[in-house]
């Protein structure tokens, strides 16, 4: 990326996918269909914001706090570094990375990076508050009740509410225009995840790794870049290099599993490891721990067309779980409708899917995998409070 600018914004949709925006967003500058390193968005962001993969970032869920040996974005010591102002959870987010300056893009200094988080197409879809990541009337839970048997309802809301979001972020660009930034701003709009919508039996995004929940835009805007659709495969850890690149400061990133513009990037890779935020009745969680407790890991490796998913853990217990969702509302619900109930069986226990045409077979993709994973680091848990555990309930995770 041929620019030498002195500030950069990574603006960060919650849950938009490829397909939704990638046409729209095209017309604001270079836009690249992008792999997103997790199906979890603390994951996620550990890979866009330190440039490493999740087994060498160490980051798995909100539980996790960024090592100390590793370097992100918010450690770049030539610039003011900040995150989107307090709010929601974005307060998560900033947890993650030891809490970094919090302010607005109305508010920041230059030289800056600056960090955003917003609703984009998170459930429940186009129901939050705009001056905070809050919402508006009813959580997820509460959404996913309502519309489980009703995925067209869902499909517009998630349109209007990605649309909406997008708004938002043609307001930050209207911002920095009357700042006179400009020109000296890269701006990069980009998601952790995607989202499904019914399909598969699913509504959200932690549970399964699927071409809807991997694909996600990575727009890079500023005048002297021409507006186009980008064949060039990207991945989130390219994210950190390239910004780096783009930069007029020499700034250290460290170590890095990306490259600058995606390189010639054929294949990524999507991680989760289940981290569950809290328990179940006790007569189950019981269970759970005699069958070994629950430990459940989504392996997968993409290219343009498609990609090999594994899924890892005990059968026994991942059955367990499943049904104990599968008894529950909203879960139980969607799946039940259409009788998904087989289908969501095989992605949410251990085995083997492929989705799409990829270029590789099913060995050459766990030997990918080995390869990475061999390369994991330590990580660094923290306890997290009551209210935070109620939060992400409320906001569909487990």
């Amino acid at each position: 990326m041929d620019l030498d600018v002195e500030n950069v914004l990574i603006y960060v949709d919650d849950a938009v996918r490829y397909d939704t925006i990638a046409d729209t967003l095209s017309s604001f500058g270079p836009t690249h269909k992008t792999i997103a390193a997790s199906t979890h968005t603390p994951t996620s962001f550990g890979s866009l914001l330190t440039g490493l993969l999740p087994p060498r970032s160490g980051i798995h869920s909100f539980k996790h706090t960024v090592p100390h040996d590793v370097r992100s974005v918010f450690d770049i010591d030539t610039h003011e570094t900040s995150m989107g102002a307090k709010g929601g959870m974005n307060d998560g987010i900033a947890d993650i990375f030891n809490s970094p300056s919090r302010t607005t893009i109305e508010e920041a200094n230059p030289p800056f990076v600056h960090v955003v988080r917003r609703p984009g197409g998170h459930a429940p879809y186009n129901g939050f508050e705009w001056d905070q990541y809050e919402y508006a009337s009813e959580t997820a839970d509460e959404y996913f009740e309502r519309i489980s048997i009703q995925p067209g309802q869902a499909q517009t809301d998630y349109k209007q509410g990605v649309e909406r979001s997008f708004e938002e972020f043609q307001r930050v660009l209207d911002v920095l225009d009357e700042r006179g930034l400009t020109d000296d701003t890269l701006v990069v709009y980009t998601s952790d995840h995607g989202e499904l919508l019914g399909e598969y039996g699913f509504f959200g995004h932690t549970h399964a790794a699927t071409p809807e929940v991997v694909y996600v835009p990575t727009t890079f805007i500023h005048p002297d870049l021409e507006p186009e659709n980008v064949d060039d495969l990207f991945h989130h850890v390219d994210l950190v290099p390239t910004i780096a690149d783009a930069m007029r400061h020499d700034i250290d990133i460290g170590q890095t599993d990306g490259f600058i513009d995606g390189g010639d990037r054929e294949t990524g890779y999507n991680h989760l490891r289940h981290i569950r935020y809290g328990t179940l009745a006790d007569p189950i969680e019981r269970l759970i721990q005699l069958t070994g407790g629950f430990e459940r890991t989504i392996q997968s490796i993409w290219d343009d067309d498609g990609g090999h998913v594994f899924v890892e853990g005990s059968q026994i217990t991942a059955s367990l779980v499943y049904l104990v969702l599968l008894l529950q509302k909203p879960f139980g619900k969607q799946v039940r409708y259409k009788n998904n109930i087989v289908d969501s069986y095989k992605m949410f226990t251990p085995g083997h899917e492929s989705y799409g045409l990829p270029g590789f077979d099913k060995h050459e993709a766990r030997s990918k995998i080995d390869s990475i994973l061999a390369r994991k680091a330590a990580n660094t848990e923290r306890d997290i409070d009551d209210a935070t555990v109620e939060h992400l309930e409320e906001m569909g995770y487990i």
